[in-house]
């Protein structure tokens, strides 16, 4: 497996996808939490890498040394604590090539089962906006910026938007493998 393919994997299915996003960062800086390993498996499909939080709970995810991409940085929260398999919010910095351009996306996060390292290995999943039903992003205070992207201004209110649309998804395997 080449090691920029989930960093490119992420990228696309951000940038591709119908996201939550926001201006600025919706976590708060000492707000994080580390998954219960410092050093974890981050998945997309079956891309995989081996990242370490550092000393402030961030995880980097770094492109490979003889490519010109900016690093992800992603910080997590605990959504639904699940005691066999807590569900976690993704908070991905994402930055332009100048670094004029920073935007935060939000996925979400928990161990894959059938995992075959030793490792705690996690997948992320993008929830749509657009498979929202009408009238509930307002309900939430999520707004539609275009077709293809939803603008978050409350972390907590967007937590409660995920447990209301996609608690009994977050228990399915075929949440965690759409494309």
């Amino acid at each position: 497996m080449l090691p920029s393919r989930i960093l490119a994997a992420l990228i696309g299915l951000i940038t591709l996808s119908a996201c939550f996003y926001s201006e600025v960062p919706l976590i708060p800086p000492g707000e994080q939490v580390t998954l219960p390993y410092n050093g974890v498996v981050l998945c997309l499909d079956d891309d995989c890498r081996i990242v370490m939080a550092d000393e402030d709970g961030v995880y980097e995810i770094s492109p490979p040394e003889d490519e010109d991409d900016k690093p992800l940085f992603v910080r997590f929260q605990v959504l639904i604590a699940n005691e066999d398999n807590p569900v976690y919010l993704a908070e991905a910095e994402m930055r332009d090539d100048d670094d004029q351009d920073v935007s935060y996306q939000y996925l979400v996060a928990h161990m894959r089962m059938d995992a075959t390292t030793h490792v705690p290995t996690y997948e992320f999943a993008m929830p749509s906006c657009n498979d929202a039903p009408d009238g509930m992003l307002e309900t939430f205070g999520i707004e539609r910026a275009d077709n293809y992207a939803c603008r978050v201004t409350d972390l907590d209110a967007f937590k409660q938007y995920l447990i209301a649309v996609h608690s009994a998804d977050f228990e399915t395997e075929a949440f965690w493998k759409e494309d």
